[in-house]
């Protein structure tokens, strides 16, 4: 089982052990104390990552002491008795759900083999998505910078700027603060000979320095072994093999020479600086294995160390190590630990979530040790020790995982926990010896470079090689890389040798700009056993989600670029049914991306719908037919059968009532209503045609079905097409059309009853003995798509009744038709659903309760109406009522269309109500058409997919939550993912009223500024209108309706207060002002001729 080990080291005091000679590690004082226990913290893993190997052996005995029966398999209380013993501290719920991820054939039972297969397909296909989809680290090849010398670089450093901003922005990310932009600055460079480089963030050469004259001791050569950046006092430290340690004053161009400490026993090999602004730790660490550490309280007001003995000797400044050592002053703490490791000292550096100086060496018994910096004035220090045999090379902290990541002779990097002497993960891929590692700036990341150049990129997580570049890629010369530096602000890679390389990281741009989908959504389901959102997209791709958190759980092809065209789940909701363009239709284990089975492939022709209903998958489409396909088992022969056709064009959707009826909307408007027991349609509904059911009528052959079509309608309902557009492309197809189309010719009577001989009688033949002009088809054919039904929902809750609208239906004309199934029944209402006119409603969803009705449109808006009193009067009240949840400020302020209160139609002597239920709220989701619509009841959350290829998740109140495959969030939590810019840049008032929760009152002040802009332009064209502008009148007819406050009035109340001011002679009216006048009465003053007039 995987766990957090807490930020604490098992501390051993050198005092203790001063016989041995040699440091104790953690597992010695395990033995020595039987009561010593590592502390470990249990981290929440995903308890499906917690099974392993021996898990698994152990999961296999289970299985066959369960089977007592010998069925070889467990039902689900015995599946949880079992996991519990393997799983520790994982609920019913989620043991719950991996059953029904496993028993994909629904019969109750899971048996070793099941578990087995679905085990290693699920890790198989997680990997393999991982792969896919996770990105190059280093995205770029690697840039040689020429250096200007032929001596090996010993060491690089980053001297961040010291103007005050930019020490405001250091402090800020030293506190936790996560650095978004680069902090400038420069880089340095030095040479073994003395040659130091300033380099600017883009890696020009800024100036160089050479350090000679401070290097000559005795006319001897000395060469450079290490230096160090003091950023914050603007200084540098130089080692060299004169065992002195020089400071440099790097804020002037000529590096001078400040002080040097001095009496240093052996020669200094490594340097380490950290400071949090305030506080400062200087170490170093020597030939000898041992190591000094300065420590300031206050770097910046006392500095690194006291100058308060300092000396002049021959003209230079000294510090004398013996002196700091026996300081005093609490200003200051200063320590050394002689013959800390029996080798070298490789690196030194100060962890301060440890409060410990870390160093590594090459020697066995102390390859790497953990000292604590003692408390101020206590005598000895605590150590632990980490062997290894041939040592450690170099090592980094994560602070995120609380690991030690070291890097080896023996090829190997490995993790180390603090607390333990003991790896506890090795990583293998390296060819040599191992000698930088680094940790990158999100603590997720190692990389680690070889003596042969290899540079790989490993993942902290599961401990896997995320990208390996090879050494030819590294043209860097013979030498092997020297040294490296890692710019975690830029996540920038510098290497050196005598060259320098750098590598950048990619751009963090926090996945702004990604989408869900490379291509736009088909359709996006809401899974409520295992709580995912699975979407399809155009291009075939499936992509599982998990709804709490918005990660990515599994992803797999369809086809070869087949196009996903329809979705379903089959009755358990444990497998995915898709349809595709070329008419293939399959099942799937979504949650492993497993083919189950694929269904014979009786036409090829697009899939539109599918639905499961008693152990059948009914299927239509572009066929123009409802076929269904008997759900099995593998081994049986798959039944299927064909209906009976009677839609004469493509069938664009389907939906089901309480597994007894189906419904199937095509291209012309007929809705055909089906028995599923029978098989037989027993009604017809058209709200073109007639307000009534209408009888269903057989098609028997194409060819003559479209031209008998053509003479029922007379070319205004039936006109034959070259090629029906996609469903997709609908929308954009009815653009641009008018809205008011002719009636087309009644095929019934008043009661609804009627033939299809009696159709065909009484219809005009005539336009078939003449050719019609081509400009006639081509204005039928621009008025056919706004006859097509968009999609069709059924009302489960409700009861058919002649009163009671079970059945919703969306034209292309952008209105909402309310149906009564019932033979007594028919339409009952309709009403626009759309604030544009080219807008047309592709997608319905309701709660479980069927309280409120969500729309989206083909501009990306989605709507939430109140249906809960809307033509229902077999309805019960609930006890919670979700119209209650939307907040106030969802309202819309001005209604979308001028609506009266009890406004009716009648049509064939049938009343249809025009008035629209409550709308509660409305903002827009997405730029593009919203193709699919989810509600999830359970968390009260709306799952909205479009064509601009994004599935987002919003709060039933139009809380943004945050869209798939651009981050992770967590459902309850306060803190979401900022808006998408697009919809901040195009959102309208209403919108950012409601995703903003009602706040940010300057949004306010925008629709006020619109308003006043619109009044003033109307009095413009009034005042044009009373001079004797003849086009100011047309524009006034246009400007008028838009004005809130006249939109509510009708055309006839408006004449009627004209009329009332006629009568009574009143000079204006009570709805428009005295400065209306009616177009019709309205007569251009006739115009005089200034000379006339002056002579009269």
């Amino acid at each position: 089982m995987k766990v957090k080990q807490t930020f604490s080291v098992a501390w051993v005091n050198s005092d203790t052990d001063k016989s041995s000679g040699r440091v104790q590690c953690p597992s010695e004082l395990a033995n020595q104390n039987s009561g010593y226990e590592p502390p470990l913290e249990v981290d929440t893993w995903g308890y499906e990552e917690q099974i392993y190997e021996e898990d698994l052996r152990r999961i296999e005995r289970l299985f066959q002491e369960a089977d007592t029966d010998g069925g070889g398999g467990l039902d689900m209380e015995e599946f949880r008795e079992s996991m519990k013993k393997i799983l520790v501290g994982v609920d019913d719920e989620e043991l719950d759900i991996i059953f029904m991820k496993v028993d994909t054939n629904c019969d109750l039972t899971v048996d070793w083999d099941e578990y087995l297969n679905y085990t290693v397909l699920e890790y198989t296909e997680k990997d393999a998505l991982h792969r896919q989809t996770r990105p190059l680290y280093f995205p770029k090849s690697l840039k040689i910078v020429p250096v200007g010398h032929s001596e090996l670089i010993v060491r690089l450093q980053f001297n961040p700027d010291q103007s005050p901003q930019s020490r405001e922005a250091d402090k800020g990310g030293q506190a936790g603060v996560d650095k978004a932009q680069p902090q400038p600055g420069c880089y340095l460079s030095v040479s073994r000979d003395g040659v130091l480089n300033f380099w600017s963030e883009n890696f020009n050469r800024l100036r160089a320095v050479s350090l000679d004259h401070v290097q000559r001791s005795r006319g001897e050569k000395i060469w450079v072994t290490n230096m160090v950046c003091i950023s914050n006092l603007n200084l540098m430290a130089i080692s060299t093999t004169g065992r002195d340690l020089d400071f440099f004053d790097i804020s002037a161009s000529r590096c001078d020479l400040v002080f040097s400490l001095t009496g240093l026993k052996n020669y200094v090999l490594v340097m380490d600086y950290w400071s949090d602004g305030k506080n400062g730790v200087f170490s170093v660490g020597d030939t000898g294995g041992g190591i000094l550490v300065f420590i300031s309280s206050d770097v910046n007001q006392h500095g690194i160390f006291s100058t308060a003995n300092i000396i002049n000797i021959g003209g230079k400044c000294c510090l004398p190590v013996s002196a700091l050592l026996k300081n005093t002053s609490k200003d200051y703490q200063n320590f050394r630990v002689a013959d800390l490791h029996g080798d070298w000292c490789c690196q030194i550096q100060f962890i301060p979530e440890l409060k410990a100086i870390a160093t590594c060496s090459a020697s066995e018994d102390t390859a790497m040790v953990l000292t604590q910096v003692p408390e101020p004035h206590t005598k000895g220090v605590k150590k632990c020790a980490f062997p290894l045999k041939k040592g450690i090379l170099c090592f980094d902290y994560s602070p995120k995982f609380n690991v030690l990541v070291t890097g080896s002779v023996d090829w190997m990097v490995r993790l180390w926990n603090p607390c333990t002497s003991k790896a506890i993960a090795e990583l293998s891929g390296h060819t040599s010896a191992v000698t930088h590692v680094v940790v990158n700036v999100h603590g997720d990341r190692i990389i680690s470079i070889s003596k042969d150049k290899n540079v790989r990129v490993w993942d902290l997580k599961e401990y896997g090689c995320l990208q390996n570049i090879h050494p030819r890629s590294i043209q860097m010369g013979h030498f092997p890389i020297s040294d490296i530096l890692y710019n975690k602000a830029s996540d920038t890679l510098v290497l050196a040798t005598d060259k320098m390389g750098v590598l950048h990281g990619a751009e963090d741009v926090r996945n702004k700009e990604a989408t869900s989908h490379k291509q736009p959504l088909c359709c996006a389901l809401y899974n409520s056993n295992f709580k995912q959102v699975v979407s399809g997209s155009h291009d075939g791709m499936v992509i599982v989600w998990d709804v709490l958190t918005g990660e990515k759980v599994m992803q797999f092809v369809v086809g070869n670029g087949v196009e996903v065209t329809a979705m379903a789940f089959d009755g358990p909701r444990r497998r995915l049914i898709t349809g595709s363009k070329d008419g293939s239709i399959k099942l799937w284990n979504f949650n492993n991306g497993a083919l189950l089975c694929e269904l014979p492939k009786l036409d090829g022709s697009e899939v539109t719908g599918i639905v499961y209903i008693k152990k059948r998958i009914y299927v239509t489409g572009w066929s123009k037919r409802v076929m269904w396909f008997l759900d099995l088992k593998e081994d049986d022969r798959i039944e299927h059968r064909q209906w009976k056709c009677y839609h004469s064009e493509d069938i664009y959707c389907m939906d089901a009532y309480r597994n007894k009826l189906l419904v199937t909307a095509s291209y012309t408007g007929d809705m055909v209503v089906w028995n599923v027991d029978s098989g037989l349609a027993f009604s017809r509904l058209n709200s073109h045609e007639s307000p009534r059911p209408l009888l269903p009528i057989r098609v028997f052959d194409e060819p003559c079905v479209r031209q008998d079509t053509i003479k029922t309608q007379q070319g205004s309902v039936g006109t034959q097409h070259p090629a029906a557009p996609p469903r997709r492309a609908l929308a954009s197809a009815g653009k641009g059309t008018s809205q008011t189309h002719t009636k087309p010719e009644k095929r019934c009577s008043s009661q609804g009853t009627c033939s299809a001989s009696v159709t065909m009688d009484s219809a005009d033949t005539s336009s078939f003995t003449e050719n019609p002009s081509e400009k006639t088809n081509i204005e039928k054919k621009i008025k056919r798509p706004s006859l097509a039904v968009e999609k069709v929902l059924f009302l489960h809750t409700r009861e058919r009744h002649p009163d009671s609208a079970i059945l919703l239906t969306s034209n292309a004309d952008g209105y909402i038709c309310a149906w009564s199934i019932d033979p007594r029944g028919g339409m009952l209402a309709k009403f626009k659903a759309t604030q544009h006119n080219d807008a047309a409603v592709c997608s319905m969803s309701t709660d479980l309760e069927d309280q409120i009705l969500l729309t989206g449109d083909t501009r990306g808006y989605v709507k939430i109406w109140d249906i809960s009193d809307f033509w229902n009067c077999t309805g019960e009240g609930n006890s919670l009522r979700l119209p209650d949840l939307i907040p106030a400020y969802c309202r819309v302020e001005r209604p979308i269309t001028p609506a009266f209160q009890n406004e009716t139609e009648v049509l064939d002597g049938w009343s249809v109500s025009l008035t629209p239920p409550p709308l509660l709220s409305s903002w827009r989701c997405h730029l593009k058409a919203v193709t699919s619509l989810e509600y999830v009841d359970r968390f009260q959350l709306i799952v909205t997919a479009s064509l601009d290829c994004n599935v987002r998740l919003w709060s039933i109140a139009g809380k943004y939550i945050g869209t798939f495959g651009q981050g992770l969030w967590n459902v309850g939590v306060t803190d979401t993912l900022p808006l998408p810019s697009e919809l901040k840049r195009v959102g309208s008032y209403q919108t950012l009223k409601v995703i903003n929760e009602g706040t940010r009152p300057h949004w306010r002040c925008a629709e006020k500024v619109r308003k006043l802009v619109r009044q003033r332009k109307q009095r413009s064209q009034v005042f044009a209108l009373l001079m004797g502008n003849k086009e100011a009148a047309a524009k006034i007819e246009e400007l008028l309706p838009t004005d809130p406050r006249i939109a509510k009035y009708s055309k006839e109340q408006i004449e009627e207060t004209w009329h009332q001011w006629q009568v009574k002679g009143e000079q204006k009216s009570s709805i428009l002002g005295g400065g209306y006048v009616q177009k019709v009465r309205y007569h251009v003053p006739p115009s005089f001729d200034r000379k006339d007039v002056c002579n009269r």
